[in-house]
């Protein structure tokens, strides 16, 4: 017992390192503050690059970065692991998974704590 929850802390310590690394959901650099018509001017330029919103232009048409500014290999290495802890967990599932038989456990009807373990009733 005590290696799996070890395998499933080293587990969630490098997603969480994944997560905390990847530049993904960083928004872009902020732009000094200006005032009057060089703000408007400043607003209509930033408004017109799509950069800031990891987009690129083809053909004149903007498109938003499908990966989300993550390389596709990170994705695959994702997906194949995400893929292999579930094969590993449903086979762990079925490894030690007891069967049920068909009679139930307890037969007879319910029957008190006191009953159960030789106690004395608590209402005396």
């Amino acid at each position: 017992m005590a290696r799996s929850s070890l395998v499933s802390i080293c587990v969630v310590a490098a997603m969480c390192t994944a997560l905390r690394c990847s530049l993904a959901f960083l928004p872009g650099r902020a732009a000094p503050q200006l005032r009057g018509d060089a703000a408007l001017a400043s607003a209509a330029v930033a408004a017109s690059i799509p950069g800031a919103a990891d987009a690129f232009v083809y053909d004149g048409k903007e498109y938003f970065d499908v990966w989300y500014g993550i390389p596709p290999l990170a994705w695959g290495v994702c997906a194949a692991t995400i893929v292999s802890v579930g094969a590993i967990i449903k086979n762990a599932a079925q490894k030690y998974n007891k069967p049920m038989g068909k009679m139930p456990i307890y037969t007879e009807g319910f029957v008190g704590k006191e009953i159960e373990n030789n106690e004395p009733s608590y209402k005396a």
